[in-house]
């Protein structure tokens, strides 16, 4: 069994508007989590029938149905009453973002903190997002090309996807007027980084330098 958590998430500027001085209003913001997981062993559809694929409607097919599984792992998560300099704690054991029954070789997430005041979209609308967006022919293209190299294609579709739907919904919920609290992106492997089921990283720095993250990994081989 394979267990990730993240444990603790500190928020240094919850990007929440200031009231004047100080003096009026909460400054609380409501901050909404996205989490994608994907691994070598992700539950993606056969890549061997879109490698011999030749219909172009057939390869797209295939893609929107790896794009559905990867977005469909995700957890979105709304934390109310958010401060600046908030210490968020997910209880003494961690909350557990993605398992698996099998240890993954592979391992990579990626991982975005937004303050958010709408409703929370469902997977039907966030995945109508991805494939409907006019990068979305380009990224099939590039996917097909890098498939056609890849080692471990399983890994690399399914982190490819994540890296893409990560991109589009973060950049429409901006246009939307949701502020980008913070975001991380983590590749790890299984040899050099938990060779004995075990990790733990507290204070992990973000990519914005506003938030830092603390998770850890616990894994068992089954008998």
């Amino acid at each position: 069994m394979f267990y990730f958590r993240i444990n603790k998430l500190t928020v240094f500027n919850n990007y929440e508007a200031k009231s004047f001085l100080g003096l009026l209003g909460r400054d609380l913001a409501q901050v909404k989590i996205l989490s994608f997981v994907t691994t070598d062993n992700s539950d993606l559809p056969d890549l061997d029938d879109l490698s011999q694929a030749n219909d172009p409607a057939e390869k797209s097919r295939i893609i929107k149905a790896a794009v559905q599984s990867v977005i469909s792992s995700r957890i979105l998560t709304p934390i109310e009453n958010v401060k600046d300099n908030h210490v968020i704690t997910f209880g003494d054991t961690g909350y557990v973002l993605f398992k698996s029954k099998d240890i993954p070789s592979d391992f990579n997430w990626s991982f975005i903190a937004l303050e958010s005041d709408r409703n929370i979209r469902d997977d039907g609308e966030m995945m109508n997002e991805v494939v409907n967006d006019a990068g979305f022919a380009g990224f099939t293209t590039n996917l097909l090309k890098m498939l056609a190299v890849a080692t471990n294609p399983t890994f690399t579709v399914g982190v490819e996807i994540a890296k893409f739907a990560t991109e589009i919904v973060s950049r429409n919920l901006r246009k939307n007027k949701d502020d980008m609290i913070g975001m991380l992106y983590m590749s790890l492997n299984r040899r050099e980084h938990y060779p004995h089921g075990e990790r733990k990283k507290d204070g992990v720095p973000d990519l914005t330098n506003n938030m830092l993250i603390d998770y850890s990994i616990f894994a068992f081989e089954n008998n």
